[in-house]
């Protein structure tokens, strides 16, 4: 894997995190609007997702796709190498005896009818979308052809696959050798010596936020009220 692409992971693993950190509050939120829908007559909308997953194909998976890879990195945060490798290992491990349901539900069963459900490459890409872009799971629907649900449920396993998969490799603590390698690459990217990382400008949870300050200081892609952390750094001792 190229250092860019483990870049790439590692970034999708940090918004994984940060996901994972905040699915409970968006989970209280999700049952309050589920128990209010629940309450209206349901309705069914057809969705043509053979056409959906073709025409996705079409855009950035064929020999000649219409979007360009520079598009494809942008929009999937990752190059197209590494989300097949993704994939490849989720379907791999879902074969596995006794595998955990949230690898299971990426591989496409067809329904009572015998019709094919949603494809493998439509749940990702809906997933990725979502930590790509911070954007709600009713959003893409016109586009992948998958209901709020199917999107919400796509994210919460994906996650819980990529953490199984890679959070070992690339959640763990730092060896000697990553330490040393960390700080050349800081030192190259930023010109500071002896630095594995910056927490400048970061935005921290702010549990005990005053309910009257709370629509103040909660940014839309957080959802939650945060403090931003601002670090100073001069020569003196």
């Amino acid at each position: 894997m190229s250092s860019s692409d483990e870049e790439s992971l590692v970034n999708a693993m940090k918004s994984i995190f940060a996901y994972r950190n905040n699915v409970v509050i968006r989970r209280e939120v999700e049952e309050q609007n589920e128990a209010q829908s629940s309450r209206r007559k349901r309705r069914y909308i057809h969705r043509d997702r053979v056409e959906a997953h073709n025409r996705l194909m079409k855009d950035y998976f064929v020999q000649d796709p219409k979007y360009p890879p520079e598009y494809f990195k942008r929009r999937y945060r990752m190059s197209q190498s590494l989300l097949e490798k993704i994939i490849e290992g989720i379907l791999s491990y879902s074969t596995r005896p006794n595998a955990p349901k949230w690898f299971t539900y990426f591989q496409q069963r067809p329904d009572a009818r015998g019709v094919l459900g949603v494809s493998t490459i439509l749940k990702v890409t809906s997933a990725i979308r979502q930590l790509a872009y911070g954007d709600s799971p009713d959003l893409f629907d016109e586009y992948l052809q998958i209901s709020e649900r199917t999107s919400r449920e796509s994210l919460q396993n994906f996650t819980r696959c990529i953490i199984d998969l890679y959070g070992n490799v690339y959640m763990r603590e730092p060896t000697e050798d990553d330490i040393r390698r960390l700080y050349h690459k800081h030192e190259e990217l930023h010109g500071f010596p002896g630095m594995l990382g910056s927490i400048d400008c970061m935005h921290w949870a702010w549990g005990k936020c005053p309910n009257a300050w709370k629509g103040h200081f909660t940014r839309g892609d957080h959802g939650y009220p945060t403090i931003m952390l601002e670090a100073v750094a001069s020569y003196d001792n």
